[in-house]
């Protein structure tokens, strides 16, 4: 990270009137009496100075540097400091993005890269540390508060679960970073609490899940049913699942601003819809807000792990179902 590059990210968060001038001057002092290796790649991040200075929270830096695509994902950083080569980080991410379970619940569940190394990089890249979910003690008088503040339907949606409150600061634990813009949601809609987040495994946010809720948590059905996965079964009688399924259209989209671009996202649903009703689904009203939020999260995902300056979008059929494929496009010389 050079001095130009953190003075934009700096200028940015003044813009958001989060920081001031001096603040910028302070932190790009302490990074250039910071030590580093020969390569340079272990100064300390922008952000993760004004945490530590707590000119700013952990969900504050990390919102502002998501919306300005800023961020330095635990993807990118796995492949930079040739942790897991990129290939492994993609099958980790598009195995995420099929099973609902995060990537980094699914890294630590293969247990290629040591957890120590896995605790320093998340506090290094979000300022929020890892912990075991055993270490927390649940108290039954307590079950109504916690999951009135967070309902069991956006603790599954957002992987997001109350853990501890003490006065008014709630410990929350997360599987995923972008559950930290769910955060900052939070804080606006409930200013009386401090909301603290805690990165935890999947199988722990799994298990405390069932405590609280007293349900068991379904990564697969949240993916389906909230985030819209692309990946649906068809449902067909036995007669049906012998007769030859018709291809995927030939229909791709390309978009570089999800948000802009939302005429293009549409024409995508309608394509996806009449591709699954000619497979025998059935037809599900009033899911188009959800697959937009979808594609928009899959866009900004294939965006930052490639740093390219679109996303193509098209269909496939494997087998029963029809695939989203996310492919991105890079800058053209």
């Amino acid at each position: 990270m050079t001095e130009p590059k953190g003075l934009k990210t700096g200028i940015i968060l003044e813009d958001e009137g989060l920081i001031h001038s001096n603040d910028i001057d302070r932190v790009l002092a302490i990074q250039a009496n910071g030590t580093e290796d020969k390569s340079g790649k272990n100064r300390r991040l922008f952000g993760s100075i004004l945490c530590d200075l707590n000119l700013l929270t952990p969900v504050e830096t990390y919102q502002v540097l998501k919306k300005n695509n800023k961020l330095i994902s635990l993807q990118d950083r796995l492949v930079s400091q040739n942790l897991l080569p990129a290939s492994r980080v993609a099958q980790l991410s598009a195995r995420s993005a099929e099973t609902g379970i995060s990537f980094l619940g699914l890294l630590l569940e293969e247990n290629r890269v040591p957890k120590p190394v896995i605790q320093q990089m998340l506090l290094d890249l979000f300022r929020i540390p890892l912990r075991s979910i055993s270490d927390i003690v649940f108290s039954e008088k307590k079950r109504k508060t916690l999951s009135s503040i967070i309902p069991a339907a956006e603790a599954g949606r957002h992987q997001i679960i109350p853990l501890v409150l003490k006065e008014e600061t709630l410990l929350c634990a997360i599987t995923d970073p972008d559950a930290l813009c769910f955060i900052a949601e939070l804080d606006k809609k409930i200013p009386q609490y401090r909301f603290t987040p805690v990165f935890v495994s999947f199988s722990g946010f799994s298990w405390f899940f069932k405590i609280l809720y007293q349900k068991s948590f379904d990564p697969q059905k949240t993916a389906e049913n909230v985030q819209e996965q692309p990946a649906e079964h068809a449902q067909e009688n036995s007669a049906q699942k012998n007769r030859n399924l018709s291809p995927a259209p030939d229909f791709s989209v390309k978009i570089s601003d999800p948000v802009r671009e939302k005429d293009k996202i549409l024409q995508l649903y309608e394509k996806y819809e009449q591709a699954r009703q000619q497979m025998g689904c059935t037809a599900q009203p009033g899911r188009k807000p959800a697959f937009l939020q979808f594609i928009q999260k899959q866009h900004q995902a294939v965006i930052q792990n490639y740093r390219c300056r679109a996303v193509a979008f098209s269909f496939e059929k494997q087998g029963d179902r029809i695939m989203i494929l996310a492919i991105p496009v890079k800058q053209e010389t």
